[in-house]
């Protein structure tokens, strides 16, 4: 045992010691927070953009200060609203535009014809010294309002997406009064709603949905999660494994291997580079975790107090004690079915180049769990993936997407025990493989692979 962990403190501090390891440490979760954080920054720098918004009527109707109405709406948003936090955190961030109600600029009024006044308006708004940036352009053909929104380039569009809706509700008052309603009646009538509710168990009897974060994280928080989690499981444990091959090819190339055999057994060798690689992972792990605890900490301190308590609200809960528990039991377990096989596989090969006739295969049943769990966002529990899930080497990877879901126990256990015996026969196989890899060499086949399965444990 004094030996096998003297092996795994070697191959921990064999990582931590170089610069390379820590630079990486700091490198990959730099990169994140740039991509992330660089957009937001120059989004959050830039100055505020005015738009100014000049209107002419040529209706005859005065439908100009409805309109006006509804641009001042649009450019004071209502406090108080459902999600209210959620939209001023938004709009503080990317929010960017402001908009303000200017005169008509000179050349134009409402004695014009549609066609006279657009003839006018594109040299007005190339004009440097020009004060309105977008023209709203009002006509009325008797049947239809038209809504033409003439704009500089970068502007093209923006005031359209704010007020569509509310422009539709003009042309929807004027078919309105057209049959007889009064403006009042019409309005209450384009605004009256009926209550739809979507609910689930988790909602209670009293039909009530609660707040908008808290709710939504409550209902998809646990299949991001477990998204989130088959995703890191599949690359952690392939990156370790690869860690684990290269490590024993490079020992066997420089004869460092048989240095280490000639003081410790095969199986304390293979068993102390197993664990020294988990704590080289478990430090990543521990500093990444720490760090983006603080940075998340640090950030909901910005937050508006009712959005962070509604984030936090929707978080409690999500990680249960069983949770995490069959979380690292199906890890562990991935890890160490892995890391042993391409350990061993490393005992039998002298070049990188050696381990690709061995890996091709093995590479591709890795692709499988990869592969579904991409299709399996939509629809965690479809029955290829819950098959699929049964499968002891594909276990790991998808049974935390699955458990977003509620399991019956039955299926829990059925999956634990499967990878458990998978574990206990991958372990056993390559133990003899690496063994022999170590020991006497010779190059690795499938029947190589066949015979030292199938010999039996006195003979390892």
């Amino acid at each position: 045992m004094r030996k096998t962990l003297l092996i795994a403190r070697r191959e921990y501090l064999a990582f931590v010691r170089t610069v390379g390891f820590w630079l990486s440490i700091v490198t990959a979760p730099l990169l994140f927070t740039l991509i992330i954080a660089v957009p937001m920054l120059i989004r959050t720098s830039a100055p505020v953009e005015v738009m100014n918004v000049a209107i002419l009527d040529l209706t005859g109707d005065n439908v100009e200060q409805p309109v006006r109405d509804i641009i001042a709406r649009a450019a004071t948003p209502a406090k108080g609203e459902e999600n209210s936090a959620l939209r001023d955190a938004a709009n503080a961030v990317f929010d960017k535009e402001r908009i303000a109600l200017v005169p008509l600029p000179p050349g134009l009024d409402a004695s014009m014809t549609r066609a006279a006044a657009e003839a006018r308006i594109p040299a007005i708004l190339d004009s440097p010294d020009a004060k309105v940036t977008t023209l709203v352009v009002i006509d009325d053909d008797g049947e239809t309002l038209h809504f033409r929104i003439w704009s500089t380039p970068e502007q093209r569009n923006q005031l359209q997406d704010k007020l569509y809706w509310d422009l539709q509700g003009l042309q929807y008052r004027k078919v309105a009064l057209k049959h007889g309603i009064t403006p009042v009646v019409a309005d209450e009538m384009r605004a009256a709603r009926a209550e739809v509710v979507s609910l689930t168990p988790g909602d209670g009897v009293s039909g009530e949905g609660g707040d908008f974060v808290a709710t939504g994280l409550r209902d998809h928080g646990p299949r991001i999660v477990g998204i989130v989690l088959g995703f890191v499981t599949w690359f952690t444990i392939f990156s370790s494994s690869m860690i684990l091959l290269g490590g024993v090819i490079e020992e066997k190339a420089s004869k460092v291997l048989e240095v280490l055999l000639a003081s410790a057994s095969t199986e304390s060798l293979l068993i102390g580079k197993v664990l020294g690689v988990a704590a080289v992972l478990s430090t990543v792990g521990l500093i990444w975790g720490g760090a983006s605890f603080f940075m998340i900490s640090q950030g909901a301190s910005f937050l508006p107090p009712d959005l962070a308590q509604s984030i936090q609200a929707g978080l409690a809960g999500l990680f249960t004690p069983a949770y995490v528990a069959l979380m690292l039991t199906y890890f562990i377990g991935g890890y160490l079915m892995f890391g042993v096989t391409f350990a061993a596989i490393g005992a039998f090969c002298e070049t990188q180049k050696d381990a690709q006739a061995i890996m091709g295969p093995l590479m591709i049943v890795l692709m499988v769990p990869m592969l579904t769990m991409q299709a399996a966002i939509g629809a965690p529990n479809a029955p290829i993936i819950q098959w699929l899930s049964w499968v002891p080497i594909f276990t790991p990877f998808l049974m935390p997407l699955r458990l977003s879901e509620p399991l019956p126990l039955w299926e829990i256990v059925l999956t634990l025990g499967g990878m458990a015996v998978a574990a206990t026969i991958m372990i056993a196989v390559g133990r003899r493989a690496f063994k022999q890899g170590a020991l006497t060499g010779g190059k690795l086949t499938w029947g190589t692979i066949a015979r030292i399965a199938t010999r039996k444990s006195t003979e390892a």
